[in-house]
């Protein structure tokens, strides 16, 4: 019969190297669905620029399911590499004291400069990527927009706005040229994104300040697809070269290189 000593001795020690038995957690993927919502908010003339880290570039003349299947990668990656920034920064001390709201409205700024290329997506689909209310959301885009509308997203809406009202942009064709609205007749185009009346309206402020006409602001006639009107007047203006190159100047592209650089 074994003694207590031995019966010790007999049982098996835990090593020092036992805990690296352990099986490390899996990594879960990200849902589909979600990718779907930051690759529908990627602008159509910035998808060209989509490219995988492996150099696989977007496939312009591809059919449909592939350029899908491009744009999930895309953000699959670009998702991966902004979580890993933001660890880094925490854990370099670099963001030592930030509150949850500050948290949102940085990871919103890397969404726009990495993802979408400067460009807001609409609140519902932001309520779902922050897991949040709608009304959230929307004052979480309020809070980012007056940090950052005029140095980040502005120029880059400016820009596009422009290509849509000169009718230069294949993306956003005109869908009515004579629409009456409010007793005003003006055109009806396709926008990247409800928030461009917003833009629309500001671009408008800045032809007011240089004039005094009066100019009646743009309008969103259908919020499911995104149909802007504008007036006449304003298109006048959209096409005075000196003007454009004003505004131009004074809003300059946040950064060199960028998607539309």
């Amino acid at each position: 019969m074994a003694t207590k000593k031995e019966k010790a001795v007999a049982k098996p020690a835990i090593g020092t190297d036992d805990f690296l038995q352990l099986t490390p957690p899996s990594i879960p993927a990200l849902l589909d669905n979600v990718l779907l919502v930051f690759s529908n908010n990627i602008p159509e003339d910035a998808r060209n620029k989509c490219m995988l880290n492996s150099g696989v570039a977007y496939p312009v003349t591809g059919d449909d399911s592939a350029r899908r299947r491009h744009l999930l990668g895309f953000v699959r990656e670009r998702l991966e590499m902004v979580s890993r920034l933001e660890y880094a920064l925490w854990l370099n001390g670099r963001l030592p004291f930030i509150t949850p709201r500050e948290l949102f409205i940085w990871r919103l700024r890397q969404y726009v400069e990495y993802i979408w290329a400067f460009q807001l997506p609409d609140d519902d689909d932001l309520a779902m990527i922050f897991n949040s209310t709608r009304l959230k959301a929307a004052n979480l885009t309020a809070d980012f927009s007056a940090r950052f509308r005029k140095a980040l997203l502005f120029p880059i809406a400016l820009r596009r706005l422009y290509r849509i009202l000169l009718e230069e942009d294949p993306h956003y064709r005109i869908v009515d040229a004579e629409y009456e609205h409010k007793q005003a007749f003006g055109k009806t185009f396709r926008i990247p994104s409800s928030r461009y009346v917003q833009d629309a309206n500001s671009l408008i402020e800045e032809y007011r300040l240089r004039s005094n006409d009066f100019l009646r602001n743009a309008a969103l006639l259908s919020r499911e697809q995104n149909i802007m009107w504008i007036s006449h007047r304003i298109i006048e203006y959209a096409k005075d070269e000196t003007l454009r190159i004003e505004l131009f100047d004074l809003y300059k592209i946040p950064r060199e290189g960028g998607y539309l650089g």
